[in-house]
C-alpha cells in the first residue's frame, strides 16, 4: 500500500466532487469520471487486484441501475391524468418566481397554475404564452418528499399537429415520447434567454417559420387541455409500446412498468451516464 499514491486517489475523488456541482453536463461527466477512476485506483492500491478494482467500476454503474429498476417495477402509473388547480409549492416559491420574471421579460404572460391528479409524487405546472400565441412555455416542479427540481419547456406546434420542445429536464425522462414529438433536450443553458432562443434555433433548424406554427388561443383553458392532452399521449404510446402494461392485483386502472419498459429505462439511465 503506497500512501502517497492513495493520497493522489484522494485529491483525484475530491476534483470529481467539485466538479459534479458544476452545472455543464460536461463537467460534470468529467467529475463522474474523476470519481470512478479514483474508486478503481484507491481499490487497486489497497489490494493489489485489478479484478476488485474493475469490480466496483461495474458496481458504480450497475447498482444505481439496480435500484432504479427495483424503484420501477414498484411505480404506479394511471391511465388517464387530469390536471387541477394549484398553488406554488412552498418550498420552490423563489425559484419559480425568478424564472417567471425572465419569462415575462421576453414576452410571456401567465395563464395558468396546476398540478397532476392523481400522482405518487408532485407535479406543479405554470403555463405561459407569449402574444402571437406560436410559443409556449411551461415550468414544471417535480417532487418526491423533500427532493425536488425545476425544468422549463418550450413548445410550438405545426400546422401538421407536430410538437416541436424544448428542454432543459435535468434527468432521465422515464417515458418515451410519442413519434409527434420532436424533442430537444438542452442542459447548457445559463438563463432562460439561452433556452428560449434554443428553442427558436431547433425550429429554424427544421425550417419551420411563423406561418407554419398553430397559433394557439390564449386562454387558461386551452393552455391547461394543451398540457392535458400531452401527458395523457405519452401514457397512450407507452401502452401502445409495451413500456406499460396493466398493474397486477389492482382493481383501478393503474399501469405499472413492463420488463420491456424497464430496460427501456435503465438503457437511458445508463446512455446518460456515459455519453
Amino acid at each position: 500500500m503506497d500512501p502517497q499514491r492513495l493520497s493522489g486517489c484522494a485529491v483525484l475523488l475530491l476534483a470529481g466532487l467539485c466538479l459534479l456541482n458544476i452545472r455543464r453536463p460536461l463537467w460534470r461527466k468529467v467529475g463522474m469520471t474523476s470519481i470512478w477512476l479514483a474508486s478503481a485506483l484507491g481499490a487497486y492500491y489497497l489490494t493489489g487486484s485489478i479484478l476488485m478494482a474493475l469490480t466496483l467500476l461495474l458496481a458504480w454503474v450497475f447498482f444505481p441501475i439496480w435500484e432504479m429498476v427495483f424503484v420501477l417495477r414498484q411505480l404506479r402509473v394511471p391511465r388517464h391524468r387530469a390536471l387541477t388547480d394549484a398553488h406554488p409549492p412552498r418550498d420552490s416559491s423563489q425559484e419559480l418566481e425568478e424564472v417567471s420574471a425572465e419569462l415575462r421579460a421576453l414576452g410571456f404572460e401567465k395563464l395558468d397554475e396546476c398540478r397532476l391528479n392523481p400522482s405518487d409524487h408532485e407535479q406543479y405546472y405554470r403555463l405561459f404564452d407569449r402574444n402571437d400565441g406560436r410559443v409556449q412555455a411551461t415550468i414544471g416542479y417535480i417532487a418526491q418528499g423533500a427532493v425536488g427540481f425545476h425544468f422549463l419547456a418550450f413548445g410550438s406546434q405545426g400546422l401538421d399537429g407536430r410538437r416541436w420542445v424544448t428542454w432543459d429536464y435535468p434527468l432521465t425522462y422515464g417515458l418515451s415520447m410519442p413519434p409527434n414529438f420532436a424533442l430537444y433536450r438542452v442542459l447548457q443553458s445559463d438563463n432562460v434567454a439561452e433556452l428560449y432562443q434554443a428553442h427558436l434555433d431547433f425550429l429554424a433548424a427544421n425550417e419551420l417559420k411563423d406561418e407554419d406554427l398553430f397559433a394557439a388561443e390564449r386562454t387558461p383553458e386551452v393552455a391547461r387541455a394543451r398540457l392535458e392532452q400531452a401527458l395523457n399521449q405519452q401514457i397512450e404510446h407507452n401502452i401502445s409500446r409495451g413500456y406499460l402494461e396493466p398493474a397486477a392485483n389492482s382493481e383501478s386502472e393503474n399501469f405499472s412498468y413492463s420488463w420491456r419498459g424497464t430496460i427501456y429505462v435503465a438503457g437511458q439511465i445508463l446512455r446518460d451516464l456515459l455519453f
